[in-house]
């Protein structure tokens, strides 16, 4: 069984390097318990940095480490505390190649403990994550010594040549070895002999040319079968004594009860092979309970990763709904504000275009109509005349033509306002009513604009007429007060009043106070004087 190993190059410690190359291929019998110690000193360093790096580092070389040395529990144990981490780590490509290793070394402790169904499920994550062509062979070989297991021959076949047809895009010469011993071996098993033979025996030079031990070790173990199988005894005894010296040589305790197991096997003596066939007996059944303690230590943790997996899920939808309708709110919030913007802005624009229409009628009344009686007037005082009732009728429509151009003139704006409005107020009294004002000049009508302003005059303007026209009063009060950021203006007379019923020219008035984004009521009774209340 192989692992996939990462890539330690990122740490830039020398230290590490060269502890993670002897950990994964020891060639002395003192290289596993070296680099065990050096971990485990790393590891309790690494935690007290809280170096989330440095501690996956560590996790999986004491994963491969304890198995290594046979110590299961502790290797899945540290492989599940890596894993844990990840799960709760953002991906990056390192990462994905550090949960490829270590998926591959968990698959590899279940195949050992004979749970194959989670050992499989591993070895198809990886296969799902994996992108390049060495790390996808190693996985092959693993499933195929599955099926190698349960005498599924044809089943591993199919897998290593899958890893056989991707030998051209392989550099590494050890991952090639690994792939033609594995296919030759399951041909020997298939009883092929025109191809079991070549390819374990290149498999063995390519690895000789490496002096790669650990793997030396395997090529060795599967030659030793292969002629014990074909009753070359000699040759499988040669191989095996080959293969106890290799495993010896890098002190792993599961190579040498391997390679021992294969010596007892070539023995002559009974009770040596009896005792042999009750150990694996026994082995089988150690494993065996440790897979069921495993298979629910994993589905425990696989539980909590998914669990967690869907808490994110349920958190980002409902995150995702709550911008959704911030959104969604913001949207119709500021459709409302465009809304009333553009209706204040069109309300604005009529106003103007009214006031402007006002302007030119007042223009066109004065100049041509005004100018022109006014002109005949004099034409017959010139001509000396004597109709004097026709020259009286001219000056009354001389008279009201000045009224009404003065009635839709604009205001100037130049000035004060404050007395502008005085001057509203005294064209307005004459000896049949008073008109009187209050607090004008309190008001900062300066800070109004000249839009404010006009609109102002021309309520007022409106309210007189009114007034003059119909309340047969003797006098009317103008009053002008400031509430914080609003002004107040009320009007009020103590003419003859009437239900209320808003003429053309009261509805101009509301309008134009609307405009401003103002308010204003209007109370009045019969005999009781007309009153108005206007805030802005």
């Amino acid at each position: 069984m192989q692992t996939l190993h990462f890539a330690y190059g990122q740490i830039k410690t020398d230290s590490l390097k060269y502890y993670s190359q002897i950990a994964l291929n020891p060639q002395s019998p003192n290289d596993l318990d070296k680099a065990f110690q050096f971990y485990t000193a790393h590891y309790s360093k690494a935690q007290k940095e809280n170096s989330k790096f440095l501690i996956l580092n560590d996790l999986y070389y004491l994963s491969s480490l304890n198995y290594k040395k046979g110590a299961y529990e502790a290797s899945e144990n540290h492989a599940l505390e890596a894993i844990k981490i990840l799960d709760n780590s953002s991906e990056s490509p390192y990462y994905t190649q550090l949960r490829k290793s270590v998926y591959t070394l968990l698959g590899i402790l279940y195949y050992e403990q004979r749970n194959n169904a989670k050992a499989l499920e591993l070895y198809d994550r990886v296969l799902e994550i994996t992108t390049n062509a060495r790390d996808s062979a190693i996985v092959y070989n693993n499933i195929s010594n599955i099926y190698k297991r349960d005498e599924d021959y044809e089943n591993a076949k199919t897998q290593l040549l899958k890893a056989y047809a991707i030998i051209p895009r392989i550099k590494d010469k050890l991952s090639i070895a690994r792939i033609k011993d594995n296919l030759g071996f399951i041909y020997s098993l298939l009883n092929n002999r025109e191809k079991d033979l070549p390819l374990m025996t290149s498999a063995l030079d390519l690895r000789d040319m490496a002096r790669d031990t650990l793997s030396l070790y395997t090529s060795h173990s599967h030659l030793a079968h292969y002629f014990y199988d074909v009753d070359r005894l000699d040759k499988a005894s040669h191989h095996a004594l080959k293969a106890q010296e290799f495993a010896t040589h890098i002190n792993s305790p599961i190579y040498i009860h391997d390679a021992l197991g294969m010596l007892t096997m070539l023995s002559s003596d009974t009770y040596a092979k009896t005792y042999k066939k009750l150990n694996d007996s026994l082995t089988n059944a150690d494993k065996e309970r440790a897979s069921r303690d495993a298979f629910m230590k994993y589905d425990n943790a696989e539980f909590k990763r998914k669990a967690l997996e869907s808490q994110l899920k349920e958190e980002q939808q409902r995150t995702r709904s709550i911008i959704a309708s911030i959104v969604a709110a913001s949207i119709a919030l500021i459709a409302i504000l465009i809304y009333f913007i553009l209706k204040s802005k069109h309300k604005k624009e009529k106003l103007q275009q009214v006031y402007d229409a006002e302007s030119r009628i007042s223009k066109q009344i004065h100049d041509e109509v005004a100018n022109d009686v006014f002109q005949f007037m004099t034409k017959l005082e010139s001509e000396a005349l004597s109709n004097e009732h026709l020259i009286d009728e001219l000056q009354d429509i001389y008279s009201k033509t000045r009224d009404i151009s003065k009635e839709y003139s604009f205001i100037e704006g130049e000035g004060i306002f404050a007395d502008t409005i005085k001057d509203l107020v005294l064209s307005f009294s004459d000896t049949s009513v008073r008109v009187l004002d209050k607090g004008r000049s309190d008001i900062a009508w300066e800070t109004f604009s000249k839009m404010k302003r006009t609109t102002v005059y021309k309520v007022l303007q409106e309210l007189l007429i009114n007034m003059k026209k119909h309340s047969q009063a003797s006098i009317a009060v103008l009053t002008f007060t400031k509430e914080g950021k609003k002004t107040i203006i009320t009007y009020s007379d103590n003419g003859v009043g009437s239900d209320l019923n808003k003429s053309n020219g009261l509805q101009n008035v509301e309008n134009r106070i609307e405009s401003l984004n103002g308010t204003i009521t209007f109370e009045t009774e019969p005999n009781k004087g007309f009153k108005t209340k206007i805030v802005i």
